[in-house]
């Protein structure tokens, strides 16, 4: 604290006089300066000196303030309030306060007012200097600093989520919700390293992430205190918190979304009815084995499995007989083979197995024969016992072929063989079955000249609101009409066509007929968006966009009238390229659509990368809902993801109305199916488009 001014005897009058002679320049001194400044003698507290600033404050300017009362200048009220630190000043104490005050125009101020004591010669106070600083911007961001720290930490605690402190690695505060996920108290995670809360395999990328200050999402897993270990998203911040910068990392518990994920990840590598590896997974895992068996130089087998008459079944029982008879077979077929060879379905009736390590052809046979009687053994479903036979067609690795798409093809050959050959037998691929690839190539060029003579058509099924029932778009379906086989569906040729690349004329053709048909519609008074499916195939193409473009402005369509629909297993390729061109297509004005969702997961993070608008979901989930408890919280999740990201969520194939009701109570945006209708040819899809508007 600095010492009361003083004045030395026999100085004092001279010092006055100085004071006098310097008055031009201490007045443009103190005026200049921000602070307010007065000096009052003690005798009847009345001001012998003010700046500018000080005046102005309680209005008054330099001349009229001088000899005025402090009680004149500051108000009754406020001389009351500081009389006490007066009276301390007049003790030869030097004081220091703030208060509130209102200035002459009528602004809340706070201000910190220091009294410095004038002593005389003799010891005794003759008049107090006053100096005061405005504070109101420091007192007010002080204030806000509380309150935010304070909102800040309510807020903490409320959350769900846990959040956690630390400086230099080490805890420094947490909330409620991170003492619940950790199950220990508060007191035993301060000050203890962060990464004892982190699962050993994961410490190493935590400490990382930490160090190199990352901000993303990323996953990882938390031990708790009774050493059970929990799947977790953090994310790290950096912040400013009590005056300090420190690391908060807020910790969400992702057990529930891993579940869905694995759960949406097995159904889409295996058929949800049998629970085998569907064909896709099929086609990977007999990848495998071929090559093993190359490397041994072994043998493999690829059976063929088709039920005999089982649309027998299901028409007199019913489909919910004929699906569980399906899966009684599976579980059969499981239990017939060893632990190392391969079980799967390929689809309706139809089964695929491979054994490995064989010598010789001859090896399999023994397997085979016990395949055919375990299925041959009585079924009870629905009150009947009766019995279902096989057809198996057997084809060899290296013998017969030695990729496995032309080990299945040659299989599937050997199978309808044996059919041929009065049902419930198997049979061997051999060179006479080469004649169903012929039939694969007269088919294919079958294709190539329906392209060119316009063979296809375009058949429309309409998406509707869930609540409502209003019209949001069609879905063009392309069907062939073959001049010798009638209307055949696209399962028929599809397939064939992806397989040996006329996927891309075809395609062209579709869109540029979809577009046609909207402008035509639009001419009609009819407006009403046109959904198109894009193989990925057709999506990699160069000059797509292009395309697209091109085929709107001929036709002098909106983009917004167009929605393509993706294949999930497209988005899961160069992220670069196919952000690039899904940013062009977004450009031009169309809807991007994920097809089939949820048949081909890897993984979630591109609902968030790419610029999707909705998401359909596959009919596999919706056919037994509300009936499947799997169904039911696959499409529960996929819709609550959907609704998370802002997206917009179809369900397809719904075909009643238990299934709608379901639909809409949880939220579904839009359905579409043979409840609303079944796909129409062009006028008749009119006509029904017409009586809805």
């Amino acid at each position: 604290m600095l010492p009361p001014i003083t004045t030395e005897p026999g100085t004092q009058l001279a010092a006055l006089d100085d004071v006098a002679a310097s008055a031009v320049h201490l007045r443009l001194l103190t005026d200049n300066m921000p602070a307010l400044i007065a000096y009052y003698n003690v005798k009847d507290l009345r001001c012998q000196f003010a700046n500018a600033a000080y005046a102005k404050t309680y209005g008054f300017d330099t001349q009229s303030i001088v000899g005025k009362n402090v009680r004149e200048i500051i108000g009754e009220k406020a001389f009351r309030t500081i009389r006490p630190y007066i009276e301390r000043a007049f003790a030869m104490e030097r004081v220091s306060y703030e208060r509130a005050l209102v200035t002459p125009d009528g602004q809340d101020r706070i201000i910190e007012v220091n009294l410095i004591p004038h002593v005389g010669a003799e010891g005794a106070a003759l008049g107090t200097f006053v100096m005061i600083n405005d504070v109101t911007k420091f007192r007010l961001a002080e204030s806000a600093v509380r309150e935010s720290e304070e909102r800040f930490g309510k807020f903490a605690d409320a959350s769900n989520e846990a959040i956690v402190f630390f400086e230099d690695g080490f805890v420094t505060d947490v909330n409620e919700a991170a003492t619940r996920m950790a199950r220990t108290a508060r007191e035993k995670m301060l000050g203890c390293s962060v990464l004892d809360f982190i699962a050993p395999e994961c410490r190493e990328t935590v400490a990382h992430h930490i160090r190199s200050g990352y901000e993303q999402p990323y996953e990882g897993a938390v031990v708790r205190a009774d050493g059970t270990i929990i799947a977790v998203e953090l994310v790290g911040k950096a912040i400013m918190y009590k005056g300090k910068t420190l690391r908060m990392t807020i910790v969400r518990d992702i057990r529930d979304r891993k579940e869905t994920e694995a759960r949406i990840h097995f159904l889409a590598h295996h058929d949800p009815l049998t629970r085998l590896p569907n064909r896709a997974m099929l086609m990977e895992c007999l990848h495998t084995l071929v090559e093993s068996a190359r490397r041994q130089s072994k043998q493999v087998a690829v059976l063929f499995v088709d039920l005999d008459n089982f649309k027998t079944v299901n028409d007199s029982l019913g489909h919910f007989a004929g699906d569980e008879l399906l899966k009684r077979v599976a579980e059969r077929l499981k239990h017939s083979v060893r632990s190392t060879d391969l079980v799967g379905r390929l689809g309706g009736d139809e089964f695929l197995l491979a054994m490995t390590d064989l010598n010789a052809p001859e090896e399999v046979v023994p397997a085979v024969e016990k395949i055919a009687e375990l299925i041959k053994e009585p079924f009870s479903l629905e009150g009947e016992v009766f019995t279902v036979s096989c057809s198996i067609g057997i084809s060899i690795f290296p013998k017969d072929a030695d990729t496995p798409d032309m080990l299945i093809r040659n299989a599937d050959a050997a199978m309808y063989f044996a059919k041929d050959r009065g049902r419930s037998n198997f049979q061997f691929f051999t060179s006479s079955l080469q004649q169903s690839a012929h039939h694969a190539l007269a088919l294919e060029s079958g294709i190539r000249k329906a392209i060119k003579q316009v063979e296809f058509v375009l058949h429309y099924q309409p998406e509707v609101l869930a609540k409502t029932g209003a019209i949001t778009s069609v879905e063009a379906l392309v069907r062939w009409q073959h001049p010798d086989l009638g209307l055949l569906g696209p399962d028929k040729f599809i397939p064939l066509a992806e397989s040996r690349g006329l996927i891309v004329p075809l395609g062209q053709w579709v869109i540029n007929e979809a577009i046609r048909q909207a402008r035509e519609w639009l001419n009609l008074g009819v407006r009403v968006p046109v959904a198109v499916n894009l193989s990925a195939v057709q999506f990699k193409q160069k000059g797509l966009v292009e395309d697209i473009a091109a085929c709107l402005a001929r036709h002098h369509l909106p983009g917004e009238l167009l929605e393509l629909e993706l294949t999930e297993s497209l988005f899961m390729e160069d992220v670069a390229a196919v952000t690039k061109t899904l940013n062009e297509l977004k450009d031009l004005g169309v809807t991007l659509a994920m097809d089939d969702f949820g048949t081909g997961y890897s993984s979630l993070s591109y609902l968030k990368r790419y610029p999707i608008d909705k998401i359909k979901i596959d009919r596999s989930f919706i056919r037994d809902i509300p009936n499947d408890k799997d169904d039911i919280a696959i499409t529960i999740a996929i819709i609550n993801l959907a609704e998370s990201l802002g997206l917009r969520v179809v369900a397809e194939g719904v075909e009643t109305t238990e299934q709608a009701e379901f639909l809409e109570y949880h939220h579904c945006d839009y359905i579409q199916g043979y409840l609303i209708s079944r796909p129409l040819p062009p006028a008749e899809i009119l006509s029904w488009l017409r009586k809805r508007y």
